[in-house]
């Protein structure tokens, strides 16, 4: 993971979650799912997927002001099987209905050793790797997904096609934070173009394609972003990305991401339904707890011995975000100057004190 600079401010992450709380609490939010997606971006925001942090407060408040997420949801829990159970988001925050998906799913996982959760008629509910993770505190494995609408153009064509649908990973590691795989199917999630347009940096080559399907490393150009493994092997990426979208259409009755309205509008007033996917596994089910930690730790510990080339150095998934967690704990998360500013003017409107933050050159 190559971590972006930030020009804009730090504040500490305690601070700033139940700051974004009341933002959204004062917006007409019911606490729950305020609090949850308050919790959601803050994760994302401390653990360096900045992408999918608090950068997107704006994002979610043009879909609460336009209508198209409900304020006040009422979920709905339905068991589909034993080792099934179906959320309804009600078109409220996914934050809130990924967490309860996970919650459900471990219940069934403790009796069953594996549980299928699925969410169907939600919202975009950031950084799937948040959820996964929270499995993995709780000593379950977790797999995540969602789709989205179409952003990416599938290998060979001219237009998008597929949303960014993102696939997470999660195993939780005896002595240290687990271990999360959380990667978007396409070479970028079309966030990091709006956070490059953000901080006025360019993209890398072969993640983005403007208008015309070319690619461009101008964010203020690209129009879409191309699948995992670019201009030869997007073959890969575009397979990933459709096998997550039948399996969050197909099982949550959802629509495809292609039939999807635009996240980025202009119409907020009409909700997306989005679905999610959740499987969740517990170790204790398939073999002593003691011999799951100690064949996760092995494996951690000769990935990470590998010879690796002069000045790298071989990391396991999510160590180059773990140890930018520990910075992050001490030095505040970053924000943005226009997210940041964005902020203090919705903390203005509805009345909501802004916490301590201090200038950061990023």
């Amino acid at each position: 993971m190559a971590l972006e600079k930030i020009a804009g401010v730090r504040a500490a992450a305690r601070d700033v979650e139940p700051f974004v709380a009341e933002l959204f609490v004062a917006a007409g939010v019911n606490r729950e799912s305020a609090e949850a997606c308050a919790r959601a971006l803050v994760d994302a925001s401390a653990r360096a997927y900045d992408t999918h942090g608090v950068r997107l407060i704006p994002f979610y408040m043009q879909g609460l002001d336009g209508g198209r997420i409900n304020k006040t949801p009422t979920l709905t829990v339905t068991e589909k099987a034993a080792s099934a159970v179906h959320i309804d988001a009600d078109d409220g925050f996914g934050h809130y209905a990924s967490y309860l998906a996970i919650d459900e799913a471990a219940k069934l996982a403790e009796k069953t050793g594996v549980a299928v959760a699925t969410v169907g008629r939600s919202t975009h509910h950031g950084a799937t790797g948040v959820y996964t993770r929270y499995a993995a505190t709780k000593g379950f494995v977790a797999i995540g997904m969602t789709h989205a609408d179409a952003m990416v153009v599938p290998h060979g064509g001219a237009s998008a096609f597929f949303g960014t649908n993102p696939l997470s990973f999660a195993v939780p590691v005896e002595g240290e934070d687990p271990m999360v795989l959380d990667m978007a199917t396409s070479s970028i999630p079309f966030n990091r173009v709006g956070l490059r347009r953000a901080t006025g940096q360019p993209l890398p080559e072969e993640v983005a394609v403007d208008e015309k399907g070319e690619f461009t490393t101008d964010a203020n150009a690209a129009v879409w972003v191309a699948p995992v493994g670019g201009a030869d092997y997007g073959y890969k990426g575009s397979g990933l990305a459709g096998m997550v979208d039948l399996l969050c259409s197909a099982f949550t009755g959802m629509g495809h991401g292609k039939t999807m309205a635009s996240f980025n509008g202009p119409d907020f007033s009409k909700p997306i339904q989005i679905g999610h996917f959740f499987i969740v596994l517990s170790p204790a089910v398939f073999q002593a707890l003691s011999a799951f930690d100690a064949r996760i730790t092995d494996f951690l510990n000769d990935l990470r011995a590998q010879p690796a080339k002069p000045g790298q150095k071989v990391y396991a998934p999510s160590d180059i975000e773990k140890g930018e967690a520990k910075k992050r704990a001490v030095d505040g998360i970053p924000v943005d100057n226009v997210t940041w500013g964005a902020l203090e003017g919705y903390a203005a409107k509805l009345g909501v004190k802004v916490p301590t933050a201090t200038a950061d050159a990023g």
